[in-house]
């Protein structure tokens, strides 16, 4: 199995993992609130790496140019999921938890996908 198969495998299971937490009746427990920031984290950080994953699927040429951008986004994304305190308002200014997984995932992909292009266009022009 090729290692972009493997981690866009490993991702979507994220994924699924993050959807049965959020869907089991564990809630209800002491360790509820953090299962529930646990299983949304996954839910959206996992679906963004799966469809970037997939995406370099087919351009595997790109994939040492992203690897630099994600080896440091991922882990301050995740220590930014881990640690976000739950505001009172969820405005602009202090937006709630799963507002804040949401909009890191999409910048996230937003920019994988600008590298990708960015490096397939180059890798094209090189050759």
């Amino acid at each position: 199995m090729k290692k972009d198969t493997f981690f866009f495998v490993f991702s979507l299971m994220g994924s699924v993992i993050g959807y049965f937490i959020l869907q089991s009746d564990l809630h209800a427990s002491v360790t509820g609130d953090m299962l529930v920031k646990l299983g949304k984290g996954l839910v959206y950080g996992s679906s963004a790496l799966a469809l970037i994953f997939f995406i370099l699927l087919f351009t595997p040429q790109a994939f040492r140019a992203w690897k630099k951008f994600a080896i440091w986004f991922i882990p301050l994304a995740a220590l930014l999921f881990i640690f976000y305190p739950n505001p009172g308002s969820g405005d602009f200014f202090s937006p709630y938890p799963e507002q804040v997984v949401r909009w890191v995932s999409c910048l996230y992909v937003a920019i994988s996908i600008l590298i990708i292009a960015w490096s397939s266009f180059r890798n094209k022009k090189q050759t």
